[in-house]
């Protein structure tokens, strides 16, 4: 399976912002935001040493650390967090690499890691 959904760009910027985060929802979600970017470093390790799969694996884990996160702040959008991390994990497991893409924007979008331009 070829699984190169994801630029390191977008993943370092994800790892930028994970601060702002930690302002917004405060302290207590420093521990949890730390695994987030545990997973987040991994993944760009993987990604470099040639593991995509691994590196995508290494974002969903991430994903689903920041879903739980979201959810005890917003119920509502830690639901949606969640289903996005689920699709991507479907897509992932059946190597549908267009769907895997398209989920993985989402979460960046989602995440804060790319700018969605307002129409």
């Amino acid at each position: 399976m070829a699984h190169e959904f994801e630029s390191s760009p977008p993943l370092e910027m994800l790892l930028t912002r994970l601060g702002e985060l930690e302002v917004v929802i405060g302290a207590p979600a420093a521990a949890r935001l730390g695994a987030v970017r545990a997973h987040l470093q991994r993944a760009v390790a993987l990604r470099a040493d040639g593991d995509p799969p691994g590196a995508a694996d290494a974002v969903r884990r991430a994903m689903e650390e920041l879903a739980t996160l979201v959810a005890a702040v917003d119920p509502a959008e830690g639901f949606l967090m969640r289903a996005i991390v689920e699709r991507f994990t479907a897509a992932l497991m059946r190597g549908e690499s267009g769907e895997v893409e398209r989920t993985a924007d989402v979460m960046r979008e989602r995440s804060g890691a790319t700018k969605v331009e307002k129409k």
